[in-house]
């Protein structure tokens, strides 16, 4: 599980200084590329299970954001992927959303399904293989809106009904809020 790789968005970026970059003519995107490759091929090659986290975004852009994920790039070189699709992080206004946040089951399921087809539509990935690899990171901290018990659900009911495999939950605290963690099928 390969956390946060990525380059950064945040803080003063004019003090960062690469190394790599001055040696080369490489792109963000093309390191991150080679990353996912690199990384994710070996390990897979010996049997070890590879699975990336990008920023939710990745799944409803082709563009890098300036740091360089994109889905397409680390797919073919993972087991699994995990969006970080917190509906918090998603822009006001985000495809109509005054607030993304009070809206956990669209901003995923929205999420979800426009990766799946920015998979197939660009890439030939069929739909039905690419959705069982998605494995989001979903919200349980209060940004935006109070997450309760039912936003928790939403969230996970999302990630079913958009043809995931699982989810991750994240909160910095680790306090979790009591919910229907369990599929009810």
């Amino acid at each position: 599980q390969y956390d946060y790789i990525r380059f950064p968005s945040d803080g003063r970026l004019s003090s960062i200084h690469y190394p790599h970059f001055s040696q080369t003519t490489s792109t963000k995107v093309e390191v991150m590329q080679d990353f996912f490759a690199k990384i994710g091929d070996a390990l897979r090659d010996e049997g070890v299970p590879v699975s990336f986290d990008l920023f939710g975004m990745t799944y409803v852009s082709i563009y890098d954001m300036g740091i360089g994920q994109r889905l397409p790039d680390a797919y073919p070189h993972a087991d699994f992927i995990s969006p970080m699709v917190y509906p918090s992080h998603y822009p006001s206004g985000f495809r109509g959303y005054a607030n993304p946040s009070v809206h956990p089951y669209d901003i995923i399921k929205l999420s979800l399904d426009e990766g799946a087809a920015i998979l197939q539509n660009q890439f030939e990935i069929p739909e039905e293989e690419s959705r069982p690899k998605a494995r989001p990171w979903i919200q349980d901290f209060d940004i935006g809106a109070v997450y309760t018990s039912a936003m928790i659900e939403a969230q996970i009911k999302a990630i079913r009904d958009a043809g995931g495999s699982g989810f991750l939950i994240w909160n910095a605290r680790n306090v979790y809020e009591p919910a229907d963690y369990l599929p009810t099928d």
